[in-house]
């Protein structure tokens, strides 16, 4: 249905499917990731209805702006829809390997060829998600000194999900954004069985065995890092969780 509609709407120029759909990895629980590229004549929020009342079967509407929504179905099928118009769309990491639905000027096709670069690897992106880690982990000590425990978990979570998008980028993959656990763990996932065990394991140890393996790993991976890119940060880094470490020891 979602492809004739596209197929057969001449407002629509363009459209395809990202996420698990254009990975070709997608089940049962996937959701469908859809964007729809429209002419400039078009307002989004009219096309954004019209598509989202093409589906009788869905019991609520997660959100919604004017060209973006997230809405169910009935069997729990989860849609996630943009739209845009054509100059909204630049070539990014992102979209180098979207499933084309429609391209009426092979402008997607351009995009995607354009958009097939390889992952990008800076002191200054490292030191941004490094940062990212440090201030989660002094947030570790506090939030277990405070007794609380929702923060202090969420806060460990964080950590290994910085660790995890470490882990792609030392194996040339691109992550996901911080935060997001997509694709890390279970059958889909890239990383190899030693870190899949790591993340496991982790989960049973108690905060001071979780911080100490966190770290151990966060360190390692900018070791490799540095060998590899040249990034040299692992001695600052070091410094830093030892610092952060100490002080908290001695409250």
């Amino acid at each position: 249905m979602v492809e004739r509609y596209i197929s057969n709407n001449d407002k629509i120029v363009a459209a395809y499917y990202g996420g698990s759909i254009a990975r070709n990895d997608s089940d049962i629980f996937s959701d469908m990731d859809l964007r729809i590229v429209i002419d400039s004549q078009t307002k989004k929020d009219k096309l954004l209805c019209e598509f989202i009342d093409l589906f009788e079967n869905k019991i609520f509407i997660e959100d919604k702006s004017n060209n973006f929504s997230v809405f169910h179905l009935d069997d729990l099928f989860k849609i996630d829809v943009f739209v845009y118009y054509k100059d909204e769309l630049t070539p990014s990491i992102w979209l180098n390997n979207i499933d084309i639905i429609k391209d009426t000027d092979d402008f997607l096709s351009q995009i995607k060829t354009h958009s097939n670069k390889p992952v990008t690897i800076s002191p200054e992106r490292i030191v941004y998600v490094r940062n990212k880690y440090i201030s989660y982990l002094i947030e570790t000590y506090k939030r277990e000194e405070r007794e609380e425990y929702y923060y202090l978990n969420y806060s460990i979570n964080m950590m290994a999900n910085i660790i995890c998008y470490l882990w792609y980028l030392d194996t040339g993959k691109e992550p996901n954004n911080l935060g997001d656990w997509s694709k890390y763990q279970g059958t889909r996932s890239k990383l190899d069985s030693y870190r899949l065990k790591i993340l496991n394991d982790v989960l049973a140890k108690d905060y001071f065995e979780q911080r100490a393996t966190l770290n151990k790993e966060f360190i390692s991976v900018l070791v490799n890092m540095d060998k590899k890119h040249k990034i040299n940060k692992t001695k600052e880094s070091k410094e830093l969780i030892s610092i952060i470490t100490e002080k908290f020891h001695n409250i």
